[in-house]
């Protein structure tokens, strides 16, 4: 099997904990100056601000997180992003 196939089929049959781990954000300037790292997992009541797509610059908390689908939906905003 190709490189590709093997990556996606360990990323499609991952465990719970390890798709946790995938579902992760961009921490801002100073957030990244405080702590040492540039992304940190997302939780339910965080605050985000959409940077891509449709919803560019909507800021608003974290209602849900759904590890099957690879997305979160924001409070205020329709669509899961």
């Amino acid at each position: 099997m190709k490189p590709t196939k093997i990556r996606n089929k360990k990323i499609y049959r991952a465990m719970n904990q390890t798709v946790s781990r995938q579902i992760c954000a961009a921490l801002s300037k100073d957030l990244r100056k405080k702590y040492p790292r540039r992304s940190a997992r997302i939780m339910i009541d965080d605050t985000v601000k959409v940077i891509r797509g449709e919803y560019k610059g909507l800021t608003g908390k974290v209602a849900k997180i759904s590890t099957e689908s690879n997305s979160i939906a924001i409070e205020g905003n329709k669509k899961e992003k």
